[in-house]
């Protein structure tokens, strides 16, 4: 086994201590920041994990240690090129583009990964596809496709897939990809949205849709919204009652990054930019990630760094610094405070950062130098014994 090399677990103060669920985690089994007045960190808990994706036939293993570091376990086998993965608590379900299926996998003690029965479930005939994958609430599951729709299923939270949901397929612009889901008011005609970035939109589409109770997707009036002219939307993120957008400009070679904003209508589901977006990141923004103190992260693919900003309670954002060096890195983001990492698909390696839970500010704290180059991660704090 490998370890990275970190500072002092001296940083952790476990004094009036307030465990917060990270933003997204979506299940209480998930990770948890542990803030105080004195400082932040990880609750005492021994077994987190990190998984990562990557370009081969495996997926990777890690634990997390109360001080940040990352010790390997043995690599299992899984998709290769996996670009998109649905946490479900202790089940990880993972995109497979080379088939178009859904590899699922349970999560155990050790780290390892023990195969869904029924496991690996196909999604259709479209090659290239899923090109990406979302678990929703009150048990449904979509995949979006390169032929420019979005399939719906029926998921009991066990990482199977038992059917398909009234009216699957639905239209989805011209090629659908990243999602993210928002919970609407209880008077909403639906309980639920769905936003898809249309990587095919020349203006930047969003897709969105209120979900029924049978899981149908309806498009929400107005939909695709525009968050940039001639712009590409890369991925989609929710922090309600923001949806938040990476986008890559068409149109300037001195202005190609930026992050919209946009404010849901808790009614309709309906979208508008919130004053002043898009922002300003760096160059070719991809992954988007949050923690759960209202601190942005982004990836930006073309100068290889990471642009943090505070989110204001209006959506406004503000740049924290400036973007830091992040090596080689094109891959996935994932905060943990007090740390963050990232994926360096080129570099086979996964950086590491320390995060400033208070101001959102990074600076490197190590790489860890991995068997296969990473793409995407994701986490899952399993339940002591």
């Amino acid at each position: 086994m490998r370890t990275s090399a970190l500072g002092s677990p001296a940083k952790f103060a476990w004094v009036g201590l307030l465990c917060l669920l990270l933003t997204g985690c979506g299940s209480n089994k998930q990770p948890v920041v542990c803030a105080a007045s004195s400082g932040a960190g990880l609750c005492p808990n021994p077994n987190v994990f990190l998984y990562a994706t990557t370009t081969s036939n495996q997926i990777l293993p890690f634990n997390i240690s109360s001080t940040g570091s990352l010790t390997a376990f043995t690599p299992i086998v899984g998709p290769a090129n996996s670009g998109s993965i649905a946490n479900v608590g202790l089940f990880l379900m993972f995109a497979d583009p080379s088939s178009n299926e859904v590899d699922s996998d349970q999560v155990n003690g050790p780290g390892t990964l023990m195969t869904v029965p029924g496991s690996p479930f196909p999604l259709g005939t479209v090659a290239g596809g899923p090109t990406g994958i979302l678990a929703a609430p009150f048990g449904f599951f979509y995949a979006s496709e390169p032929d420019g729709s979005i399939l719906g299923f029926t998921a009991p939270g066990n990482g199977t897939l038992t059917g398909s949901v009234p009216n699957s397929p639905f239209a989805a612009g011209a090629a659908p990809s990243q999602m993210a889901v928002a919970t609407l008011s209880a008077s909403a005609a639906g309980t639920n949205a769905l936003y898809a970035a249309d990587a095919g939109d020349p203006n930047g589409g969003i897709l969105a849709y209120t979900i029924d109770a049978g899981g149908s997707l309806t498009p929400v009036a107005g939909s695709p919204f525009s968050a940039w002219a001639d712009a590409t939307p890369n991925s989609v993120l929710v922090t309600s009652p923001y949806v938040f957008v990476s986008l890559t400009s068409m149109a300037s070679l001195t202005d190609m990054g930026r992050v919209a904003v946009l404010a849901i209508d808790q009614s309709s589901g309906a979208l508008t930019p919130v004053p002043g977006s898009p922002f300003a990141a760096g160059n070719a923004p991809v992954a988007l990630a949050v923690d759960s103190l209202n601190h942005l992260f982004v990836l930006n693919t073309a100068d290889h760094t990471v642009s943090a900003f505070s989110i204001a309670s209006n959506g406004v954002l503000t740049a924290i610094g400036s973007p830091v060096a992040a090596g080689t890195a094109t891959g996935g983001i994932l905060p943990f405070p007090p740390y963050l990492y990232v994926a360096d698909t080129t570099a086979s390696s996964i950086l590491i950062f320390t995060l400033d839970p208070i101001t959102g500010a990074l600076a490197p704290a190590g790489s860890m130098p991995v068997s296969s180059p990473p793409l995407q991660l994701t986490v899952v704090n399993f339940p002591g014994v």
